[in-house]
This record gives C-alpha cells, sequence and structure tokens, in this order.
C-alpha cells in the first residue's frame, strides 16, 4: 500500500514565521526574560513586557526593543493575582486580539527571602508566583488559543527540578519540578488545537544578578559540577526558548539546556 504524504502548499512543514505574533514574556523586566523578549522581538513578535514591581526596568526593555525596530508596550501585572490576570489577558485581546505565544518566566529570586518569613510563608510565596503565576496565565490564555487553532506556552523551568535541594531552596526547586506538571497538562488539551506546550530546563545563566549572588569563588565552584565548565548566557537559553515556538510539532516535551549538568533519559 501507499502512504501519500500531504503538506500544505506541497511543501513541508518547517520552521514557523512567527513576524506579527503577539508575545507574552512574563518577569520580562530583566534578566532571562528581558532577552527572551529581546529575541522575541528580533524575530518579528509584538513582544507584551510584563512585570510586577519594576516599572523603570520593564521602561527600558521596551524602549531597548524599540530602538532596535521592534514593537513591545509593557504591561504591570502581579501573575499570582487571579482577576489581575483575567483582566490582563481580557485588555491585550482588546487591544491586540490577543497572546499567541505565552512564555512564563516570572518567579521570585530564591536568594531573596526576608529573614522574617517562615518556612510556610516562604513556601507560599515562592510557589503563589512561580508555579500558580503559570497556571493562571495558562488558564487565561488557552480558550482563545484553541478558538484560533493556534498558540504557543513554554515554561520555564531549571535544572533544580531534577536536582536533591539544599534547605533554603527546596521551594525554588518543587515549583519548578511543578511547571512539568503543567506542560503536560496544556500540551495535552491543546493538541488537537495546533496549541504546543514545552519547558525549557536552564543550569545556570549569566544573568546581570550572578555577581550579586555568587563571589568569583562561589562561581568557579559552582562550574567545577557543570561538564562544560561554565554558566550558559541568556541569549543561548532564549534559542531554547524560540526553537519550540517555531516548531509546531514539538509539545509536552522539556528541553534541557545546562552545559551537561544533568542528561535527561
Amino acid at each position: 500500500f501507499k502512504i501519500h504524504l500531504h503538506h500544505q502548499n506541497n511543501r513541508v512543514k518547517r520552521m514557523e514565521n512567527i513576524t506579527g505574533k503577539v508575545a507574552l514574556v512574563t518577569g520580562a523586566s530583566q534578566g532571562l526574560g528581558r532577552v527572551i523578549a529581546l529575541e522575541l522581538a528580533k524575530a518579528g513578535c509584538r513582544v507584551i513586557v510584563n512585570y510586577a514591581n519594576h516599572s523603570g526596568n520593564a521602561e527600558k526593555v521596551v524602549a531597548e526593543i524599540v530602538a532596535a525596530g521592534g514593537a513591545a508596550e509593557p504591561f504591570r501585572c502581579d501573575v499570582s493575582d487571579e482577576p489581575a490576570v483575567r483582566a490582563m489577558f481580557a485588555a491585550l485581546e482588546e487591544r491586540f486580539g490577543g497572546v499567541d505565544i505565552l512564555v512564563n518566566n516570572a518567579r521570585i529570586d530564591p536568594w531573596r527571602r526576608e529573614a522574617s518569613m517562615s518556612e510556610g510563608e516562604w513556601f507560599d510565596r515562592v510557589l503563589s508566583i512561580n508555579l500558580k503565576g503559570a497556571l493562571l496565565t495558562s488558564v487565561a490564555f488557552m480558550p482563545k488559543a484553541m478558538e484560533r487553532r493556534y498558540g504557543r506556552i513554554v515554561n520555564i523551568s531549571s535544572v533544580r527540578a531534577f536536582r536533591a535541594a539544599e534547605p533554603n531552596m527546596i521551594a525554588y526547586g518543587v515549583s519548578k519540578l511543578g511547571m512539568h506538571g503543567l506542560t503536560r497538562a496544556f500540551a495535552e488539551q491543546g493538541a488537537p488545537f495546533n496549541v504546543t506546550c514545552n519547558t525549557v530546563a536552564p543550569g545556570m545563566i549569566l544573568t546581570e544578578n550572578i555577581a550579586k549572588r555568587l563571589t568569583p569563588e562561589k562561581y568557579a565552584e559552582e562550574c567545577s559540577a557543570i561538564p562544560m565548565r561554565r554558566g550558559g548566557t541568556a541569549e543561548e537559553i532564549a534559542d531554547a526558548v524560540l526553537f519550540p515556538i517555531r516548531n509546531g510539532y514539538v509539545t509536552g516535551e522539556t528541553i534541557n539546556i545546562n552545559g551537561g549538568m544533568y542528561y535527561a533519559p
């Protein structure tokens, strides 16, 4: 028997052109989120630079994108606030016709725990932003994406999702492991509607805050545990984020990008 391969316009499906798509990047005012926003803008997306507190930083990211010829808008929203998330998606639907690409990058810095916080208070705070925030944005995103039969979600996890956490990093590691459960659930829900959901799990990333957290000696110690003996650049991680956005046949997967620190089966 013969198998007939049907391709649109008789051409093999290749990496998608995302020019003109609306991309919402949560926690995009600095660090990895900033670079993901910049790279999506370079790819032709209109980028919504989400932030919760640092309006000045968000404005700088938007200005950087606009100066390079791209399109971007800042949007203040605490992703752990359910009514605020619903309002954000409603506003973006009205202004831009909706969100095509969602990158769940927002997180609370695990090194900035207030001394007065109990273990339970800290755990609740970390999970409310890192994990519940990604759930709320994805829930708000899915109905319109399925209706339009197009959508891309990328959840930013961490190599720490797979490693035993030291006491001060338990909440962070649990929140990042939970992202993989979200990915599988939304990948299953969206697949029949051309809506994909994937996880990117970075190792140590060289952002502007790395020097504030690590002494040169501690950085060298961290690198010694990485087979490639260095941290990754935010641009390298952003490349991994753009791959499942442009490739519509990958869904429910984890892209590990960590210099060989963790080899997935």
